[in-house]
C-alpha cells in the first residue's frame, strides 16, 4: 500500500517565457485574436518533508535545501496557455525524481541500500477571465478561474542488499483540479502573479493535493520574460 503525505517549499531558479509580451505578462491583455505562451521552469526544493510507506514499510524525511539537492536527480515545470478574450486553455506538467542510499535494517537483517521516487503529472485545464481593470497605479490587473483534469504518476522503489528486498511499484491515476490565478502590474517592466489550485478530492486515492505559487516577471524583449517565484506543494495520497 504506498501512502505519501508530504510537504514541499520551493524556489523557481530559472524560469523563461516564450511569448508575445508587453510590460506585463500576457494574462493580463486582451487579444482579437488567440495568444499563446510557453514556460519552463527549474524548481529547486527549499524544504521537504513529510512520510512515504510501502508494504508497511515506512520513512520520514525532513529535509533542508541542501540535503534535497543532494538527493534529486532531476525536476522540471512546464506550462503552456492559448487565449482568446477571457477564455482560455493551459497545459500542464511536472516531474520530480529523487534517489538516495539508505542503511536501514528491515526483517532478517536485511539492508534497504537504494529508495527511488518520481512523481509526474499532466494537465488540461479550460480557463476564465472573471475581473480585470486598472490598479491605483495604473497598470492592469486581472483574476481568472481554471478548472480540468491531472494525470498523475507516482512511482518509489526500495531496494535491498541482494535483492532481498524489492518493494514498491507505479500508480497512476486521474482527478480533477481547479485553480484561481490574480495577476497585476508593478510598472513597465515588472508583473507579478498569485496562484493557488487543488486537486484530488478523494478521488482515486488522493484525499488532497494543494500548492500555492508567488512569481514574478520581467520583460527582457518583445518575446521573452524572466519569471522567478515560490511554491508551497502538499500532497496526501494511498491506496491499497
Amino acid at each position: 500500500m504506498p501512502v505519501i503525505r508530504s510537504l514541499i517549499a520551493s524556489l523557481a531558479v530559472v524560469t523563461l517565457t516564450a511569448m508575445p509580451v508587453s510590460a506585463n505578462d500576457f494574462t493580463l491583455r486582451d487579444s482579437d485574436g488567440w495568444s499563446f505562451g510557453v514556460a519552463g521552469a527549474l524548481y529547486a526544493p527549499l524544504r521537504s518533508w513529510g512520510t512515504s510507506t510501502i508494504d508497511g514499510v515506512g520513512a520520514s524525511f525532513d529535509m533542508d535545501l541542501g540535503e534535497a539537492l543532494e538527493v534529486l536527480d532531476f525536476t522540471l515545470d512546464g506550462r503552456a496557455e492559448a487565449w482568446n478574450g477571457r477564455f482560455g486553455i493551459v497545459a500542464e506538467g511536472h516531474y520530480l525524481g529523487i534517489s538516495a542510499q539508505n542503511g536501514r535494517t528491515i526483517g532478517a537483517g536485511s539492508r534497504i541500500v537504494r529508495v527511488e521516487a518520481t512523481q509526474s503529472w499532466l494537465g488540461l485545464l479550460g480557463a476564465y477571465r472573471v475581473s480585470q481593470g486598472q490598479l491605483a497605479n495604473g497598470q492592469p490587473f486581472a483574476f481568472d478561474l481554471q478548472g480540468g483534469a491531472r494525470y498523475n504518476r507516482i512511482k518509489q522503489t526500495i531496494v535491498g542488499t541482494g535483492g532481498a528486498i524489492n518493494l514498491g511499484g507505479t500508480q497512476t491515476w486521474w482527478e480533477p483540479v481547479i485553480a484561481a490565478r490574480f495577476a497585476w502590474g508593478i510598472d513597465d517592466k515588472w508583473s507579478a502573479s498569485a496562484h493557488a489550485d487543488a486537486s484530488g478530492f478523494c478521488v482515486n486515492g488522493n484525499e488532497l493535493a494543494y500548492s500555492l505559487t508567488l512569481a514574478a516577471s520581467k520583460k527582457i524583449n518583445d518575446n521573452t520574460s524572466f519569471l522567478f517565484g515560490w511554491r508551497y506543494y502538499a500532497i496526501d495520497y494511498a491506496t491499497m
